[in-house]
């Protein structure tokens, strides 16, 4: 019985330490999938697809469940958009498994303070993708944290609402975004003299 006690809570630390796995990352709901790829990072977000009434019945605990899990499990589970370089966020859909292209397109983000500095703990930011053709459709992201440090890293929550065949969805994924380069470390940032207002 010890024995396999052991085994089960070694196979639980396990799982609870490390990356969300690839079949894990991306749930569909009724056939309809949509794929999100952060540019320069290989990293695949974890995607949560509802039907709109769907995720706006949700409760505040069922939000903060969805929230936790688009979060991902460990650092490093989900991918960071690099401002450094050409910051786009990129969108294909499918539905039963055949690419789709919506009705309607539009884009919200919630970004959360990189700096417990900033008096404004969120801010939300809308917009429409911008249609790629056969790429899918395309958004690029800008700095929406007030900027006290050198290096930063902010948290943004991304939903992306859509309708196909006259359904209206919504898919929700969570990435990092900062102006840190690879090998870069956070232990020699320094502050700024004055912040800087998003862009």
């Amino acid at each position: 019985i010890l024995f396999t006690a052991g085994v089960a809570f070694a196979a639980f630390l396990s799982y609870a330490f490390s990356p969300t796995p690839d079949f894990r990352r991306n749930e569909t709901v009724d056939g309809m999938r949509m794929d999100a790829v952060v540019a320069w990072d290989e990293r695949k977000p974890i995607i949560r697809t509802f039907k709109e009434k769907d995720y706006l019945a949700l409760t505040e605990n069922q939000l903060a469940k969805v929230r936790d899990t688009i979060g991902g499990k460990i650092e490093g589970d989900i991918p960071c958009i690099k401002l450094n370089k050409k910051p786009r966020l990129f969108f294909q859909f499918e539905k039963d498994e055949k690419p789709v292209k919506p009705e309607k397109i539009s884009i919200k983000i919630i970004a959360h303070a990189s700096n417990d500095d900033d008096p404004e703990k969120t801010r939300i930011i809308t917009g429409e993708p911008k249609d790629e053709g056969d790429l899918g459709y395309s958004y690029t992201t800008k700095r929406y944290s007030r900027q006290y440090e050198k290096y930063f890293l902010e948290y943004l929550q991304v939903e992306v609402h859509y309708t196909i065949d006259g359904e209206n969805y919504i898919s929700t994924f969570g990435a990092f975004q900062g102006n840190v380069d690879d090998g870069t470390s956070f232990f020699e940032n320094e502050k700024l003299p004055a912040p800087v207002e998003p862009e």
